[in-house]
């Protein structure tokens, strides 16, 4: 009997340490129907982000955790971990699915559904205000489309971060002229791009051999001339990252690179309505700014890149509208394959685009 004595007391401590172990993980399914004022619970989570510490993406997402704790009185705190501490995107995304890792801010990998490539459509939007529209509005398709890939993963859709429209980086060009550089013709520039067929085909309607080189060595691959050229960042990164190693831009916005901000969805549904609001609420507010702060840096890199002494190539606003239309007719039938038959009618349709 003595024995069954100490069973008993510590039975019920275990069980009363998993019940505070739950609260504290947001662990009660009733919580996001409860009140805040009526809620002690300090919630703690992680969110990854795969951009430095000192990228205004990254910024901006410190801004919104201290945001978030503010307005909860100190019951949500996020944590940020930059420069992918955390893991690859790849894993990270399905940490977030399972709850491991709460938030995280970084691209879905295709392996988790194909639908996602739908991003690395080129032209899907072509400047900053259209962006907003047909992302951050979330009657969008862009929107409608990721909150239901996010959903069916368990995943809640926080917002997309604009991380700057992409045009070609170059050691030398056949001609200094825009339009011959994203025409039909032939060139004699071997430029690297992604490894995936939205890239590929349109440098292939823009006249160009293409290579595939990792992005971890292209610096040195420009350098030794492996390669002339790139597709896959927008003029900052090449100002940032590539100034001393390409002589040209050309400045054609050809592929957005958006960052999906996401969250576990059962996380989020244990938070007491109040404090869901303000995460959303927040995270709305600095999709917009990161948005607004990217155009205006990416203007300031193309002034940056001139005064280092690299030949900025612009269109006009005619010369980017036949390009888009252009690429749009000839790449979009193409990605069918991957991206399934269905999506692209859809796209075309509301993008007014004829097959």
């Amino acid at each position: 009997m003595k024995k069954m004595k100490r069973v008993v007391p510590i039975m019920l401590a275990m069980m009363m340490v998993l019940a505070f172990s739950l609260a504290g993980c947001g662990g009660s399914g009733d919580a996001g129907s409860g009140d805040a004022a009526a809620d002690d619970t300090v919630y703690e989570w992680d969110l990854s982000c795969e951009y430095s510490a000192d990228n205004h993406q990254t910024i901006a997402l410190e801004d919104a955790a201290k945001e978030i704790e503010e307005k909860t009185d100190g019951h949500v705190k996020i944590t940020v971990y930059p420069n992918m501490a955390l893991g690859d995107y790849t894993v990270v995304y399905g940490q977030v699915m399972t709850g491991d890792i709460a938030m995280c801010a970084n691209p879905i990998a295709a392996e988790y559904d194909s639908r996602v490539d739908v991003m690395n459509m080129p032209f899907l939007s072509t400047n900053f205000d259209e962006f907003e529209k047909n992302y951050l509005d979330k009657d969008s398709y862009m929107w409608k489309l990721f909150d239901e890939i996010t959903q069916e993963d368990g995943v809640k859709l926080l917002g997309f971060f604009n991380a700057g429209f992409m045009g070609l980086g170059a050691k030398k060009v056949d001609k200094e002229d825009f339009a011959f550089l994203t025409g039909t013709d032939s060139k004699t520039m071997l430029m690297r791009c992604p490894p995936a067929n939205s890239y590929n085909y349109t440098m292939e309607a823009m006249g160009y051999n293409t290579t595939v080189i990792p992005y971890a060595d292209l610096y040195s691959a420009l350098q030794s001339n492996l390669c002339d050229g790139w597709l896959g960042g927008s003029g900052l990164v090449n100002y940032d990252s590539f100034r001393d190693a390409i002589s040209y831009f050309i400045d054609c916005n050809v592929i957005n690179e958006s960052i999906p901000v996401m969250m576990n969805q059962e996380l989020f549904d244990s938070l007491p309505a109040e404090y869901q609001d303000v995460i959303v609420e927040v995270f709305d507010e600095m999709s917009a700014r990161v948005n607004n702060e990217r155009k205006e840096q990416e203007a300031q890199a193309l002034v940056d890149m001139e005064a280092y002494g690299i030949t900025v190539i612009t269109p006009t606003e005619d010369e980017l509208n036949a390009l888009r239309d252009r690429i749009r007719a000839e790449v979009w039938p193409k990605l069918a394959e991957d991206l399934g038959q269905d999506t692209i009618d859809e796209i075309c349709d509301i993008y007014g685009v004829e097959l």
